[in-house]
C-alpha cells in the first residue's frame, strides 16, 4: 500500500481511539442526575479516559521506542474495543470508572505508537504535514464521538464503538508491515532523558495547556450554547460538533504552511486572532449563527497551535531514538490538561457563569504562549 494511504489508516485509527471522549460529552447531565454526583464530577467521567497516559506517558513512549509500533497500536485498540463492548453493563459509577480507565491505557498506547508510525511511513519532506494532519485525530474523534452518542443508547454507543475499534485493528495489521518503525534500528536512550531537555519539556508543557484549553471549551460549549440559544444540550452538542470539525482546517493549513517555510509571527497572529473569537463564541450570548461561527475560528485557530507544537515534535527531541520517549511525554501533559480541563472549565461555569469559564480558558492559552516563547525552534522560521 502506498505510503498515504498507510497514513490514513494510521489516522483513521486515531481517530477512532479519540472518539472514547467525545462519546460521554452529551450524556453528562444525565450521568450526574443519574449517579446523584455534581456537573464537575461528572465532567471527569470524559476526561478519566486520560488518566492512564498522564500518570505513565513516558512509560508509553519508551514501549513505543523499544517495540514494534504497529503490535503497540493493535493491542490499544483491542483494549478499547473491550472496554466499550462491556461498558453498558456497567451499572455502578466504580465500574464505568474502571472500564474508562482501560479504554485509556489503550488509547494512550495508539496515540503515542501511532505518532511513530506517521514518521515511519511519511517521506521527509512531507514529515511537518502528516503530523500536524494527523494531530487532527483528537478533535475530529471527539466530535464524531459526540455526534454518535447524541443519537444513540448506552448499548449503541459501546458497541458500536467496540465494532469500529475492532475493524481498525484489522485494517492495520493487513495494511502495515510488523516491526514498522521510524527509521532505521535505532540507540537506545535513557528512559527519563527527555524529561530533563528543556525544549521538550517546554513543547509538553505547552501541548497540555492547548489540550486542556481544547477539551474544557468542548464541554462548555453545549452547556453555554444552550442557555445563550434556548436550545437542548444534545442539539447544541451536535452543532458544536459539527462547528469543531472546523478544526481540521487549521492543522492541515499548519503543516502546510510549515512545510512551506511560513514565517512563525504569521502563524502566531493567526491563532491568536483565532483564540480571540472564544468570547464571541461562549460568553458574549450573541445569536447562535454569529456564536457558532465565533466558535469555530476558534477551533480553526486551536487546530493550527496544536498542528504547529505535533509537527515540531522531531525537533524538540533531545535525539530521533527518543522521539516515542518525547511523543509519551507529550501524550502525558496532554492528558492531564484532558484530565482537569472539562471538570475545571464545568466547575468555574456552575460558580461563575461563562464569563468566568472562558476567562480561565484564555488564562491558559496565554500560558501556552510562553512557554514556547524561549524555546529556540520556535524563536526562528521553520
Amino acid at each position: 500500500m502506498a505510503a498515504l494511504g498507510r497514513f490514513l489508516v494510521v489516522f483513521a485509527a486515531a481517530i477512532a481511539a479519540a472518539a472514547s471522549i467525545g462519546k460521554l460529552v452529551p450524556h453528562v447531565p444525565g450521568l450526574a442526575a443519574e449517579f446523584g454526583i455534581a456537573l464537575g464530577t461528572a465532567g471527569f467521567l470524559v476526561s478519566a479516559v486520560m488518566l492512564p497516559g498522564a500518570l505513565a506517558g513516558p512509560l508509553f513512549g519508551a514501549a513505543a521506542d523499544r517495540s514494534p509500533a504497529r503490535r503497540l497500536v493493535m493491542l490499544g485498540l483491542a483494549l478499547q474495543a473491550a472496554a466499550s463492548a462491556l461498558a453498558p453493563f456497567a451499572s455502578t459509577l466504580h465500574a464505568i470508572v474502571a472500564l474508562r480507565l482501560v479504554e485509556g491505557a489503550g488509547y494512550s498506547l495508539v496515540i503515542v505508537s501511532g505518532t511513530l508510525l506517521v514518521v515511519a511511513v511519511s517521506a521527509a519532506r512531507h514529515q511537518a504535514l502528516a503530523l500536524a494532519t494527523f494531530s487532527a485525530f483528537a478533535p475530529l474523534g471527539f466530535a464524531l464521538g459526540q455526534l454518535f452518542a447524541a443519537r444513540a443508547g448506552w448499548l449503541g454507543i459501546g458497541f458500536g464503538h467496540a465494532a469500529a475499534l475492532a475493524v481498525m485493528a484489522a485494517l492495520v495489521l493487513w495494511t502495515l508491515p510488523p516491526g514498522t518503525r521510524p527509521g532505521p534500528p535505532r540507540q537506545r536512550a535513557p528512559l527519563f532523558n527527555a524529561l530533563r531537555h528543556a525544549p521538550a519539556l517546554r513543547t509538553a508543557a505547552a501541548f497540555g495547556c492547548v489540550a486542556g484549553l481544547l477539551l474544557g471549551a468542548v464541554a462548555l460549549a453545549p452547556l453555554a450554547l444552550a442557555a445563550a440559544a434556548g436550545i437542548s444540550i444534545a442539539a447544541a452538542a451536535q452543532l458544536a460538533a459539527l462547528a469543531a470539525l472546523a478544526g481540521i482546517a487549521g492543522r492541515f493549513a499548519s503543516g502546510w504552511l510549515l512545510g512551506r517555510h511560513a514565517p512563525w509571527r504569521v502563524l502566531a497572529v493567526a491563532t491568536a486572532l483565532g483564540i480571540a473569537c472564544l468570547p464571541a463564541a461562549l460568553a458574549a450570548a450573541a445569536p447562535l449563527g454569529m456564536a457558532l461561527i465565533a466558535y469555530a475560528a476558534f477551533q480553526i485557530a486551536m487546530g493550527a497551535l496544536a498542528g504547529i507544537l505535533s509537527a515540531m515534535l522531531p525537533r524538540v527531541a533531545p535525539s530521533g531514538g527518543e522521539l516515542g520517549a518525547v511523543t509519551g511525554l507529550t501524550n502525558q501533559l496532554v492528558t492531564l490538561g484532558n484530565l482537569f480541563g472539562p471538570p475545571l472549565t464545568l466547575a468555574v461555569y456552575g460558580a461563575g457563569g461563562a464569563w468566568a469559564s472562558v476567562a480561565l480558558l484564555m488564562g491558559i492559552a496565554a500560558a501556552a504562549a510562553l512557554l514556547v516563547r524561549t524555546v529556540p525552534a520556535y524563536a526562528r522560521s521553520p
